[in-house]
């Protein structure tokens, strides 16, 4: 089975006027729930229903543990799993320092290399046109309208989902996405990597 993938223009950000590189994007085929992954782990393995629920809530509950206790944790050949902390800006010299300046910055995974070369090994790259990728980016009207129709089937969006949706950049998504909080359509859900976006 291959992975489709398409060359998306990359926004000059720095605004010199000249022309950028493309890159090169995967193409969602769609996105597994929690539920439709513990499905296909099912009926796949071979392992009950109830034991897979049970093994990846008993997996995520200590995880939280050990981290909380401030270890990094593997899990199992995936990779690596462990905290990154943030200062307060305010903060210039480390006698000024005090605990509510510091907080939680994000949960950071590393791969693990074997993992990777598992994947690379085993990926198969198709190019596809991606029927959403358009040269110039869709206006604020039609993008909502994109929007809202995706949000009667699913629950929420991510930023990925979104900037694919609409065949625009990353940056360009989450301007449009901050835009419609703004405007009252979008509600942010969850931090960090696992931010999604619900109607309001």
């Amino acid at each position: 089975m291959s992975v489709n993938y398409d060359l998306y223009e990359t926004p000059d950000l720095a605004k010199s006027g000249e022309e950028q590189p493309l890159h090169a994007r995967v193409v969602l085929k769609g996105s597994y729930t929690a539920e439709e992954f513990v499905e296909q782990v099912t009926a796949l393995q071979h392992m009950p229903h109830a034991q897979v629920v049970g093994i990846i809530e008993a997996i995520s509950k200590e995880l939280r543990h050990l981290l909380l206790k401030g270890f990094s944790v593997e899990l199992g050949d995936i990779g690596y799993f462990s905290l990154s902390l943030s200062v307060d800006k305010k903060v210039k010299e480390a006698k000024e320092l005090r605990s509510p300046s510091i907080s939680l910055k994000d949960i950071n995974f590393r791969v693990n290399r074997q993992f990777k070369k598992d994947i690379e090994s085993g990926l198969e790259l198709r190019r596809y046109h991606s029927p959403f990728r358009v040269k110039n980016p869709l206006p604020e009207e039609k993008c909502l309208q994109r929007l809202e129709r995706f949000l009667k089937e699913h629950p929420c969006i991510n930023r990925q989902d979104y900037a694919l949706l609409v065949g625009k950049t990353k940056t360009q998504a989450l301007q449009d996405i901050n835009a419609f909080i703004e405007q009252g359509v979008l509600k942010k859900y969850g931090v960090g990597r696992s931010v999604v976006y619900i109607k309001v």
